[in-house]
């Protein structure tokens, strides 16, 4: 009889602990992993944090004149006036006048470069044409100028025609970029 109690009492508190108990436990297992994820992810936001304030210290010694100078090197928004008004005034210490100028908003393609990165996400690309008629020497001025100015911008055609009186007329395509 005491062998028989003894088992009785064993059999229950086995089954006690896995009616009662056990789930109790799980809960506690589970909560202990969410609790190591959630310091964690406190320990990374802390990081980032610290890095954000670094960043800032260095983004407060650049003079003022560097930040300006970064932001025509790709600005914020894409400004079509301001940039037509860019290539105008190039244009104007040629003596060229720009008949028409044309934007097309598009998505920048990255993977037509060498190095294939994500960075579709952090910038776009705004496509110019424009057209002008100018003597050549003009016109190769002009496209050096638009190649030495600050703001990042791809030629991607030019093409012209010609006339008896020396001048040609040119269509040129350019593609330039803002962050979004």
């Amino acid at each position: 009889m005491k062998n028989s109690t003894a088992l009785i009492l064993l059999l229950l508190s086995v089954g006690l602990f896995y009616s009662f108990v056990l789930p109790y436990y799980d809960k506690v297992t589970a909560l202990r992993a969410q609790s190591s994820q959630y310091e964690e992810i406190l320990t990374n936001v802390s990081e980032l944090g610290q890095k954000r304030d670094d960043l800032e210290v260095k983004y407060s010694n650049i003079p003022q004149s560097e930040i300006s100078r970064l932001e025509k090197v790709l600005p914020g928004n894409v400004d079509t006036v301001s940039l037509a008004m860019n290539f105008d005034h190039i244009a104007s210490k040629y003596g060229i006048s720009i008949k028409s100028i044309r934007t097309v908003d598009q998505a920048a393609d990255v993977n037509s470069g060498i190095v294939q990165e994500d960075l579709s996400k952090t910038y776009k690309a705004v496509t110019v044409n424009f057209s002008f008629v100018a003597a050549y020497e003009d016109f190769r001025s002009f496209m050096n100028d638009i190649e030495k100015s600050l703001r990042i911008i791809d030629v991607k055609s030019v093409s012209f025609s010609s006339s008896d009186t020396g001048l040609y007329e040119f269509l040129v395509t350019v593609q330039t970029y803002w962050l979004k």
